[in-house]
């Protein structure tokens, strides 16, 4: 039995791109393990889905040299102890030490780019990044590169006179009726709208957040937010909705399970992302919530990127904001729901959109992928 091993930077309990490829290859037969980051309690070794989950410690921060040095070389002794086939590599952060495993074992290498690590819009500034040079050298060396979507392909291939574009595996969801999720009906008593809208993922810097909670100030009470989520600036956001007086209208989630995730998107009625071109790889972004709303057959209000724009226009399920601007933003949300008949077009439309955009059909790619090594 050929076996797999994959490296992440994090305990891997919610990575639904390392989980799901993690699933369909052990269903395909392939023995796999993933190494990932242990955090406080969690399980060091976990069973899961016909895979291995084994997490090593951290004593020392990784975001220090130290630490850095101190995870870099457990992960390349314990992937070697591994013995594997196949060495996949999860980011730019684990693919120095995924390429050293397979050299040591002679094993095969995959590099799984799931955003660009190399993102200015400025190249004199990618240049001044030793990271460059380091990605350009090992992007050479692998057997196969994987991405996202098709323009961060065509970046990384630009950027490094790649011979051939790398194979793009899509994060899509599973498909699922969703008539079989029950919606959160306290939840859907509170928000108590027709109009609802929602943001989910986690809750951070550089996705417009700040600004999409003072675009609902422009809205309407028949209007409501809901936040599904949590991260580092979840209390500054609650905070803020309550200093503009809009705490009424915002309802806050905290963190929910993911295999629950599309009960309370459900709850909504269009699905938002907020434009704030933070750097180059979200402009070309391909994000999980965009085809999680997409899957709970809600429209989409995203900003005017490639994929978002392509997408969008090709299926015909949503509108695109090109302002970073609130009010703006407000507008778009109104003209959404200005003409029910064109909303009611939209929502049709995911349902196709949903067909397309499928973990299904994503998995049968990965497998080919690796049946060709």
């Amino acid at each position: 039995m050929v076996k797999i091993c994959m490296l992440v930077t994090n305990p891997c309990i919610n990575d639904a791109r390392v989980l799901k490829e993690a699933t369909s290859l052990s269903k395909d037969g392939y023995e796999l393990v993933i190494r990932a980051i242990s955090n406080d309690g969690i399980l060091p070794v976990q069973q899961k889905d016909g895979f291995c989950i084994k997490r090593m410690n951290r004593k020392i921060r990784q975001n220090t040299l130290l630490g850095k040095l101190s995870y870099s070389s457990k992960f390349i002794y314990h992937s070697i102890k591994e013995n594997a086939d196949i060495y996949h590599a999860h980011d730019m952060s684990t693919l120095l030490e995924c390429y050293i495993a397979s050299k040591w074992n002679r094993s095969k290498v995959i590099y799984d780019s799931h955003e660009l690590f190399i993102r200015n819009f400025d190249n004199k500034k990618n240049y001044k990044n030793p990271y460059f040079y380091l990605e350009r050298f090992l992007i050479k060396k692998v057997d196969l590169v994987i991405t996202v979507n098709d323009f961060i392909a065509k970046e990384l291939q630009q950027r490094y006179s790649l011979k051939n574009a790398p194979s793009v595996i899509m994060n899509c969801p599973s498909l699922y009726n969703s008539n079989e999720f029950d919606t959160k009906s306290e939840l859907r008593s509170k928000c108590n709208s027709k109009n609802v809208v929602v943001f989910q993922g986690v809750i951070r810097e550089g996705l417009g957040l700040r600004n999409l909670i003072r675009s609902i100030g422009y809205l309407n009470n028949d209007y409501k937010l809901l936040i599904i989520g949590d991260g580092p600036i979840l209390d500054e956001l609650i905070d803020l909705s309550k200093q503009l007086s809009l705490d009424h209208k915002i309802y806050f989630t905290g963190k929910v399970p993911h295999e629950e995730l599309l009960s309370y998107t459900k709850i909504a009625h269009l699905g938002l992302i907020y434009p704030e071109k933070y750097n180059l790889s979200h402009y070309y972004m391909a994000p999980n919530k965009f085809f999680e709303y997409i899957h709970a057959n809600i429209p989409v209000l995203v900003p005017d990127y490639p994929f978002l724009r392509e997408n969008v226009l090709k299926y015909g399920i949503g509108l695109l904001a090109d302002s970073e601007n609130p009010e703006d933003f407000a507008k778009h949300i109104t003209e959404v729901f200005s003409d029910r008949k064109k909303y009611a077009n939209m929502k049709r439309n995911t349902e196709t959109a949903k067909n397309n955009l499928n973990w299904e059909n994503e998995e049968k790619k990965l497998i080919e992928l690796y049946s060709g090594l």
